[in-house]
């Protein structure tokens, strides 16, 4: 040993730390005693050892090691992994300089080596430890920014993923008074909610087994085989592992948090440990949550629908009963938008009647079918709709003028005591989902709107009744009884006279005259009374070709005009009616004969098929040279005791035209009127009405 050496040993020897030199290739040149007893060998036996070969774990971190060394700077904690003679591997920290030769290149490595495994072995553990932390905070901020138990339920098992491993996971939670056990798994069709598969018997339940053992259950192998009842309604064929923790607060047992697992002896009482964290946690939390906000909310609730149920009583209008729902409904289920539709099951449409926000107008005037959107939806089944992202629904229909917003949506139908009368329909931002809650507090005011809507029907159908007696009564009791009276006047001065001189033939004229109106006013009240208790199920196939051919016959013959008709109308033209559909052309035809002041009459009859709200239908035009009728008396033609022109030469009671829209309403078609020739009603008048066409008996 030369005397550099001598003086390098004696000065390594003292040294805790280990201090080695070798080869690129990894030759041992020197090492101190220190280094020796690190790796476990005899101090005497290291200069046969390679570093390379025999004590580094992988040769590529060597060689890494050398790399960085050539480039000519020192290394300082460089981490590389030693294996002891007794195999165990231990981390390493190396403090290294490069050895050169005479000119300059390196030829070995000079290192101090210091065991670090202790140190890292303790900074895992506190990184382990950070982890659960970091996981057991983000649980904690979800169970305090989220209010459905179900969707912190699903989230809270997506972050415990990052802890345990499981193939499965559910949540079982008792009954107010335990008799049962509600059992809850994630919605693969749905990340961000889960579903509840129904409710088990408490009794031979987990929850039973976990409030009467009070620590956790673990089950090592073959876990599908136990009888426990929530197993009833879970799939647990491949599992092998299961783990199940107590859901406890306030020292009762809400229910239980459960893994499952296909691979043997998965979890231990370390994981069981961390579990029960996460389920102190969600208990806590459900407990608390559950409580308050659902006294909150009911307090909130009730004084709301208090107030809208005074305003409701108060309302006349539907117009007034969608603003007083509205505006109280906002205070429990804060909304962006919200709209009213009535449902039309005849035409099988959803029209928007009331809405509040943004776009009001554009929703106001796009009406749609019941296979159009969500609403269409909800209107045919009866059943409430949560859209998450209303413009990312496949089931949406697009409103003209109205961006895509991505909102959330809430549908709920208003029903009646028969069927859907309407859909109440509410939206929020994007993100601001609605909730189970938001729901049940929603289906109470529509259940409100529902009963105010029909009540208000049934007042206005009512008040309809009431006019008619009315209107019945005002006939019988001065019409029917005034001209009675004047009959029987002329008759008895007809019979008081037996002379019957020539000057008694006038009052016998007037006398039958007023005869004929009596009889013709209580034909036309008899038929008023028929039309109002007809039945469509009484409906046969008529052919309308046929019924106007009969009609215009009998007007030509009995007028005592010239009557000249231009009929153009198909051989066949079949609609659902009854008999009365006569007397409904009979009129239009006596109006087009006695408002024409000519005595030579034409009118002009077109029939032809047309599409009526995209359905087949006959549509029926007679065009007359009378009178015309004015604009501003167009809308109001058609009600009871409006004649066309007040003139007492021409007889009439004003019924004609209300029996003909009573006729026309029932055949479930429309009729109105309009210019003859368009902007100038004094050229006379066009009478068109629609019926849903039929399909021929034969075809």
């Amino acid at each position: 040993m030369s005397a550099d050496e001598l003086d390098v040993g004696l000065l390594t020897s003292e040294l805790l730390d280990g201090v080695f030199a070798c080869s690129k290739s990894g030759e041992i040149m020197f090492s101190n005693p220190a280094f020796a007893r690190m790796l476990g060998y005899k101090h005497e036996t290291m200069k046969a050892r390679n570093i390379a070969k025999d004590i580094v774990e992988r040769d590529l971190e060597w060689r890494a090691l050398v790399s960085l060394l050539e480039q000519g700077s020192p290394i300082h904690d460089y981490e590389i992994k030693f294996r002891r003679s007794d195999g165990m591997v231990m981390i390493i920290s190396l403090t290294a300089n490069a050895l050169l030769d005479k000119n300059g290149s390196p030829i070995g490595i000079a290192a101090v080596a210091r065991d670090i495994s202790t140190r890292k072995g303790v900074e895992n553990e506190l990184r382990e430890k950070a982890f659960r932390i970091d996981i057991m905070n983000r649980i904690a901020k979800l169970a305090g920014t989220h209010k459905d138990i179900r969707t912190v339920l699903l989230k809270v098992s997506e972050e415990l993923q990052k802890l345990l491993d499981f193939d499965s996971i559910c949540a079982g939670v008792t009954e107010e008074k335990g008799r049962h056990v509600e059992v809850f798994v994630p919605d693969p069709k749905h990340a961000d909610k889960a579903v509840s598969l129904g409710k088990v018997l408490y009794e031979g339940s987990i929850v039973e087994k976990l409030r009467f053992g009070g620590k956790a259950v673990i089950v090592e192998k073959e876990a599908g085989r136990k009888l426990f009842s929530e197993f009833g309604v879970l799939d647990v064929n491949k599992a092998s592992s299961m783990m199940a923790v107590p859901l406890t607060s306030r020292g009762r047992v809400l229910g239980s948090l459960n893994l499952l697992d296909s691979k043997q002896a998965e979890y231990d009482w370390e994981s069981a440990e961390a579990l029960q964290m996460v389920a102190d946690l969600l208990a806590g939390m459900i407990d608390n949550m559950v409580l308050f906000a659902t006294l909150e909310t009911k307090v909130s609730l009730q004084e709301a629908l208090v107030r809208s149920s005074v305003e409701l009583q108060r309302a006349i209008s539907t117009e007034q009963i969608y603003a007083a729902i509205s505006s109280h409904i906002m205070e429990v289920v804060r909304y962006k938008d919200l709209s009213f539709y009535v449902v039309d099951w005849q035409k099988k449409l959803v029209q928007p009647v009331y809405a509040v926000g943004g776009y009001s107008d554009e929703i106001l005037g796009d009406p749609g079918g019941f296979d159009e959107g969500i609403v269409g939806l909800v209107a045919k089944t009866g059943k409430a709709e949560f859209v998450d992202d209303v413009d990312a629904d496949p089931r949406s229909a697009d409103i003209p003028g109205v961006p895509l917003e991505h909102n959330s949506m809430l549908a709920i139908p208003l029903t009646g005591s028969q069927e859907v009368i309407g859909v109440l329909e509410l939206y929020r931002e994007r993100g601001q989902v609605f909730t189970q809650n938001d729901l049940e507090a929603g289906m109470l005011f529509a259940q409100q709107a529902s009963i105010a809507l029909e009540n208000s029907q049934l007042v206005s159908k009512l008040q309809d009744a009431k006019k008619e007696i009315e209107m019945l009564n005002d006939l019988m009791f001065h019409d029917i009884n005034n001209y009675n009276f004047a009959t029987l006047n002329y008759v008895e001065m007809v019979y008081k006279d037996k002379d019957l001189p020539h000057a008694a033939k006038v009052p016998l004229e007037k006398s039958l005259h007023l005869i004929r109106e009596n009889a013709k006013l209580i034909d036309n009240v008899k038929k008023l009374t028929k039309i109002g208790v007809m039945e469509p199920d009484d409906f046969v196939l008529v052919n309308l070709s046929d019924v106007l051919r009969k009609v215009v016959s009998g007007i030509m013959t009995s007028s005592t005009k010239r009557v000249g008709v231009k009929l153009d109308t198909p051989e066949e033209a079949y609609i659902k009616a009854n008999p009365l559909v006569d007397e409904l052309f009979v009129n239009l035809f006596n109006n087009a004969v006695k408002y024409d002041p000519h005595e030579e009459v034409d009118i002009d009859v077109e029939v032809k098929k047309v599409l009526e709200e995209e359905r087949p239908s006959w549509k029926v035009c007679i065009s007359d040279n009378g009178y015309g009728i004015p604009d501003d008396k167009k809308a109001m033609l058609f009600q009871k005791y409006v004649r066309l022109k007040h003139d007492t030469k021409i007889s009439g009671s004003g019924l004609g035209l209300s029996i003909c829209r009573a006729l026309t309403d029932k055949f479930s078609g429309r009729i109105w009127v309009e210019d003859r020739v368009q902007g100038k009603s004094e050229l006379g008048a066009r009478f068109c009405v629609v019926f849903p066409a039929e399909r021929h008996p034969h075809q």
